[in-house]
């Protein structure tokens, strides 16, 4: 047993020292690359801050946003933009804020005025601060335009009043070449 021991001992030892026994290889065809179509990266846009009543810095830029995109828009923007706004406190400050736009007629933008001061004294001192440059601007404006009515109505009348003395003058002028014309008949024939 001895023997036999001492030769799986030598096969062993035999064994363990042979090179190791090259696995084998299988070659599998490599597929053709896809096309692959690379699209033009563009930035994510930014998430537009939610609108609210409130004076946090992310509602203040929405709101600032929405005033700029406001004086952008054309008269049928702006229209179509107001049709298709929701109801709620968010919405009735916009529709204000487009109805004081400047290119809207004066009674829109004066009844939005009045609305707007009133809506002022209830809104949080952030929005509110900022509003009012809106609503200051707007009143100037809506002064602006009634002195120039104004003026436009002294100027129509005192047009008026000059083509009224312009006949007076005429119509005297006419007189008095009557008269002239009477005294120089009377000077020839009391003369003669």
């Amino acid at each position: 047993m001895k023997l036999w021991s001492v030769l799986a001992g030598s096969l062993l030892l035999a064994g363990c020292q042979g090179g190791p026994v090259p696995l084998p290889v299988i070659i599998k065809p490599t597929p053709e690359p896809e096309k692959v179509v690379e699209l033009p990266r563009q930035a994510p846009e930014p998430v537009k801050p939610a609108m609210a009543i409130s004076d946090d810095v992310s509602s203040l830029t929405a709101w600032t946003e929405f005033r700029a995109e406001l004086l952008k828009m054309t008269t049928k923007q702006r229209d179509n933009l107001s049709k298709n706004l929701q109801y709620g406190p968010v919405v009735s400050l916009q529709q204000l804020l487009i109805r004081i736009h400047p290119d809207n007629p004066y009674p829109v933008r004066f009844k939005a005025q009045t609305q707007l001061g009133e809506q002022l004294t209830t809104l949080p001192s952030g929005l509110a601060d900022m509003l009012r440059w809106d609503h200051a601007y707007n009143q100037k404006l809506l002064e602006s335009e009634s002195a120039v009515k104004a003026l436009g109505r002294l100027n129509g009348q005192q047009q008026d009043n000059l083509e009224r003395l312009q006949k007076q003058n005429a119509d005297l002028q006419k007189k008095i070449d009557a008269l002239t014309q009477i005294e120089a008949k009377l000077n020839q024939s009391g003369g003669g």
